[in-house]
């Protein structure tokens, strides 16, 4: 049929192929292209003489033999050139491969074992639309490819890699799903017996021996594991899902760095350091701690414990745990005036004031503040590819906070990129039904002060408008896109102005800034759109960042404190006259 279509579009004067497709249908170039077509050679053999460059395609390099098309050959002496336009016409370049020939993306997916595809569908639909391959520095997506410029690096190459990975994986006999179903499954026994066996495996490759998987490893160790993809992919190619997924079978084979282990134990304990946080903190500071850090750990900059004790603090001003007997002595007035804060491990205990600056802030807009106890969230975990632990933490979790939803109160919580935890990997880890509604603070805050009946600013209060800027946490703005706007509604409410201005990625997300393998890519990310607005003049004293991540690498890398929003807004409140909690 191809032939016969090629006759026929020749016949009369027409192109075979359009703005696409020219490669796939090369065979027929020489006919089109006519007494120029060894001239198209000519231009290959000068710019790809070893035809590595889609080989096999459009023309090739004078000469590659038939039988080696796409090989790494040489041009050899150029033959004659066709003597008239027929002869041209008729001469069929060798090295050129077939219309029944040329290999697909297709025919290498279709080599993937169904319940593989469907359970890695995170990587295998992304359809090559290279809307992650983005220059702009202020847009989110993606942090990684725009600090490197290297494919593997951004989405479309990771999940390239990840389909390749799964397809070798199941040539070489290995079920990936059944593997991540008994890493799961593995209790602590489990580990110990198939530690010698990652021992041996490990001590192979740093021997060099060959495995493909290390690639796909070093191209995931480079995602920021922000979600920007799975908000801004126009088909939601989700990179830290599949990053974790592959992270959870790599790590069956190979032993795991110390700095997983930290990075993934952290929600678990910092409560113990809470308590000898001025101790912890000097550690921190002497020079061989960090040489260790930086070194056989590979942690770098590690944040300070808050001094000021954020439960003392709750308990003096009398601010109440949410538990099922605080809730349920409430009247459904009461409730209606309430709010449940679920906290998280880096608000917390690394922004202690934070903490207590939006309970203050939210009593005096009259709302009744329920502090959830603290308990492990689970997110660096997930982004560590420890999935059986963070099914177990999620499942605890969600069982507690469906407890308190039961009240009819509000959940509400304060760092985006943990909040949002809730609504995406705990829905996919234990099903909608099983995981109750966790607001952000704007979604929440922002409805309930266009329902408030009352002014908000007292008569006869002027408040002044210092114009703030408002840099949004990237995780935010892509999964969450109504945030920036929620937030101008906060503001709006008090008669107050709320710039958002357009920024990509602050290249901390979570740990990533802090390990030491990624220092330098992370402080690349900063310096292409963050740094800028957080050092121009102008902004001093204006901007307000709304993430955990952000706020560190501001503080880390420009020696900038950036508010938190509503840390701005309870500022120009105090400077109006009202007076804080006691």
């Amino acid at each position: 049929i191809s032939d016969a279509v090629a006759a026929l579009t020749r016949k009369y004067g027409g192109l075979l192929w359009g703005e696409h497709g020219k490669g796939v249908r090369s065979e027929y170039a020489p006919a089109f292209f006519g007494p120029l077509y060894p001239s198209l050679r000519r231009l290959k053999a000068a710019f790809d003489p070893h035809n590595q460059l889609n080989p096999g395609k459009i023309a090739t390099p004078l000469s590659t033999p038939p039988d080696d098309a796409g090989g790494a050959q040489a041009p050899t002496a150029e033959p004659e050139a066709p003597a008239s336009d027929e002869q041209a016409v008729k001469w069929v370049d060798p090295g050129l491969l077939a219309i029944d020939g040329v290999p697909t993306r297709g025919q290498h997916d279709r080599q993937i074992d169904e319940r593989v595809w469907q359970a890695h569908g995170d990587a295998v639909y992304c359809n090559g639309n290279g809307a992650c391959y983005n220059y702009d520095p202020d847009d989110a997506m993606c942090p990684s490819w725009k600090a490197t410029r290297e494919r593997i690096h951004s989405p479309k190459g990771r999940a390239s890699l990840m389909r390749e990975w799964l397809r070798l994986q199941g040539h070489a006999g290995v079920d990936v799903v059944e593997a991540a179903r008994q890493q799961r499954a593995q209790g602590a026994w489990g580990a110990v017996r198939a530690f010698p066996g990652k021992l041996r495996n490990t001590l192979a490759r740093r021997r060099g021996e060959a495995d493909f998987s290390h690639q796909v490893y070093d191209a995931m160790a480079g995602c920021l594991a922000c979600k920007s993809c799975a908000g801004q992919c126009p088909v939601k190619v989700n990179v830290p899902t599949f990053r974790s997924q592959f992270l959870e079978v790599y790590h069956g084979r190979y032993l795991r760095p110390l700095r997983d282990y930290l990075i993934g134990g952290l929600e678990f304990l910092v409560p113990y350091l809470a308590p000898v946080a001025p101790f912890y903190n000097a550690a921190l500071d002497t020079r061989w701690v960090e040489r260790l850090l930086a070194g056989p750990i590979g942690m770098v900059d590690s944040p300070r414990l808050s001094r000021a004790s954020l439960k003392k603090q709750l308990a003096a001003w009398g601010v109440a745990e949410a538990t099922p007997t605080t809730l349920g002595r409430l009247t459904a007035a009461q409730k209606a005036k309430s709010v449940v804060l679920v906290q998280d491990a880096f608000t917390s205990y690394f922004e202690a004031t934070l903490v207590m600056d939006v309970v203050e802030l939210l009593e005096r807009l009259d709302v009744r503040v329920f502090v959830a106890p603290f308990a492990p969230n689970g997110k660096p975990l997930h982004v560590q590819g420890f999935l059986g632990a963070f099914e177990r933490t999620a499942a605890r979790q969600a069982e507690r906070l469906r407890t308190l939803a039961g009240f009819g109160v509000p959940l509400v919580g304060l760092d985006p990129a943990m909040t949002l935890t809730y609504r995406q990997e705990y829905v996919k880890a234990l099903g909608e039904e099983a995981v109750p509604e966790v607001r952000l603070l704007p979604e929440w805050l922002s409805e309930r002060l266009v329902e408030e009946t009352s002014s908000l600013v007292p008569e006869g209060v002027s408040l002044d408008d210092p114009g703030y800027r408002l840099l949004a946490h990237c995780t935010e703005t892509t999964n969450a896109s109504g945030t920036p706007r929620a937030w101008q509604r906060v503001f709006a409410a008090f008669g107050l102005e709320l710039e958002v201005l357009a920024t990509g990625c602050c290249g901390m997300s979570g740990t990533y800034g802090h390990e030491a393998r990624n220092r330098e890519t992370s402080a690349t990310i900063y310096a292409q759109s963050w740094q800028p607005r957080v050092e121009d003049p102008a902004n001093a004293g204006r901007l307000l960042a709304s993430g955990y991540s952000c706020r560190s690498q501001a503080k880390r890398l420009s020696d900038s404190a950036l508010p938190h929003p509503l840390q701005g807004l309870l500022e120009v409140l105090r400077r109006a006259g009202k007076a804080p909690l006691q």
